[in-house]
Parts: structure tokens; sequence; C-alpha cells
């Protein structure tokens, strides 16, 4: 049975030629390469770190992704990207999907 997950990618792409498109889809083909399902992804742009991190990073771009994975095939997708100089950071939650608000509805006045 596979599990929902949402992942936070934080990306070293400055001064790269490559940029957040080419990253993700490389994320997109190591999610469905291991029988994954890719959900989606939402871009929330460069940002500054509160503390100059390892190598003197002191930005990077966040990429938030969801997908459904099966639950010891995460391990594998962790150290895909482990020693990928264009990820940063990477972390995952196991999550429950979304599910789409229904309108509300009008009572009839009595």
């Amino acid at each position: 049975m596979k599990q929902y997950y949402e992942a936070m990618f934080i990306l070293d792409i400055q001064g790269k030629e490559e940029g957040v498109d080419a990253v993700l889809a490389v994320i997109k083909q190591a999610i469905e390469a291991l029988d994954g399902v890719f959900k989606g992804a939402q871009r929330m742009d460069r940002r500054r770190f509160e503390r100059v991190a390892v190598k003197r990073h002191d930005a990077g771009y966040y990429l938030g992704v969801t997908f459904e994975l099966a639950p010891g095939q995460l391990k594998s997708l962790r150290e895909k990207f482990q020693f990928d100089n264009k990820i940063f950071r990477q972390y995952y939650l196991r999550s429950k999907p979304v599910a789409a608000k229904e309108p509300p509805t009008e009572k009839a006045a009595a």
C-alpha cells in the first residue's frame, strides 16, 4: 500500500545553468522510477537562511513536492538525492491527502 508524502527540497541552483524545472523533472522521474505517483509541486521562491550554512550557503530555492510511494522505497529516494549537488537539503513528511472542500449548502429559512 502506498503512503502519501510531502517533501521539501532546498535547491542550490545559484550560478548554474539548470533551473528549477530541470531539477523538478529529475525529482519527478526518480519518484516514478520507484513506482511512485507524482501528485504536484509548489514553488516557494528563493529565501535567505537565518544562519550561513555549510559551504557558505546563505540562501536556497524552496520546492514543495507531494507524491505517493511505498514506505520501503522512501529510503531509496532519499539516498538518490543525498549526494546530488543541486539539492542542498531534503525533508520528508508522511501525510494524508487533502480532500477538496465542498461548498457550503444553504439552509432553507423556516
